[in-house]
């Protein structure tokens, strides 16, 4: 069937797909515990599959092919929740040892402005996929679909946006209470 695919006959790519969908389906979902990673992984894996096909030697185990680039796309997307979230974790971290006095209606007007102000001076790609992550609440690779580049270069322009932003919101007030302001806007 392999070797029928790789030849470009879509009918064997389309039993190699519906032979091994569920159990590389099952393989991603016992991990992330979520249906439409799941699906984007294995739609990833099909495509870069169809891609490549021609550079494939006919003699590849197809299945242990199949099921490492799987593993591979797990591991990337638990790396980069890890990231994430230990992100998270230091921004919360600074913001409880900062005082704990609850900011008063100015404080918080003060803030958004500032806020805003430093949002404003991110280059416009970077501002975009900030904008898209932290107030759209998109994930990664859906911004990336949405503006049409890579997860890859929606992961560059967010460490760009969070690096200016740390270095313009300097102010350990502000550091400390940008993740309290981005929660407060989200909820507005």
């Amino acid at each position: 069937m392999w070797q029928q695919a790789k030849n470009g006959d879509t009918t064997a790519f389309e039993a190699l797909y519906r032979a091994t969908v569920a159990t590389l389906s099952n393989q991603a979902f016992r991990i992330l515990k979520d249906r439409e990673q799941t699906k984007d992984i294995i739609q990833d894996v099909f495509i870069s599959l169809y891609i490549k096909r021609d550079e494939l030697p006919a003699d590849v185990n197809i299945s242990g092919y199949l099921s490492n680039a799987v593993k591979y796309k797990v591991s990337n997307i638990l790396r980069d929740r890890l990231v994430k979230e230990n992100h998270h974790q230091v921004l919360l971290k600074q913001g409880h040892q900062q005082e704990a006095i609850s900011p008063t209606a100015l404080e918080h007007n003060e803030l958004k402005k500032q806020i805003a102000q430093s949002i404003s001076t991110l280059p416009y790609k970077c501002r975009e996929v900030f904008m898209l992550n932290y107030y759209g609440n998109l994930g990664y690779k859906a911004i990336a679909q949405e503006m049409g580049i890579s997860v890859k270069t929606v992961e560059k322009h967010m460490s760009k946006a969070l690096q200016v932003l740390r270095k313009e919101l300097k102010e350990e007030y502000y550091l400390g209470a940008l993740l309290l302001a981005v929660s407060i806007c989200n909820t507005m």
